[in-house]
């Protein structure tokens, strides 16, 4: 995978977190507006209007979290399936360091500094670390 694919999969996770903020506001606000008003209509027939608004308000509410979990939950299943930026790094640097040993075939102690630095490079690049 190139780095350029690799960026172009960051940018779709972070569409997609807009996204989901954005249907999260919607709901939020607008979606539910006319539905709260009926249930809150609604519910002054049984009780008394400080109850009513507290069961209205916090079913929104929990509406609002639901949905912030289910998409918190696909942007997890999303990023899971992605490789490490890494390996693309390595691939283009194992390409440089072949070239540059091409380039300097002329000089042999040049192409023995340039490749002891090109090793070194790579392995600390590719290397497996725990952050």
């Amino acid at each position: 995978m190139s780095f350029f694919s690799r960026m172009r999969g960051e940018v779709k996770i972070a569409a997609l977190w807009g996204v989901v903020a954005v249907a999260v506001l919607c709901i939020a606000l607008g979606g539910t507006g006319f539905l709260v008003v009926a249930l809150f209509l609604g519910l002054l027939h049984f009780m008394p209007a400080v109850a009513a608004a507290a069961v209205t308000g916090s079913g929104t509410l929990l509406l609002a979290v639901i949905v912030a979990a289910i998409g918190a939950v696909m942007l997890r299943r999303r990023r899971r399936r992605q490789p490490s930026m890494l390996a693309d790094f390595g691939g283009g640097l194992g390409l440089a360091a072949r070239l540059v040993g091409l380039m300097v075939r002329k000089d042999p102690r040049k192409a023995i500094i340039l490749s002891v630095i090109a090793g070194a490079l790579a392995e600390y690049v590719t290397s497996e670390r725990k952050d």
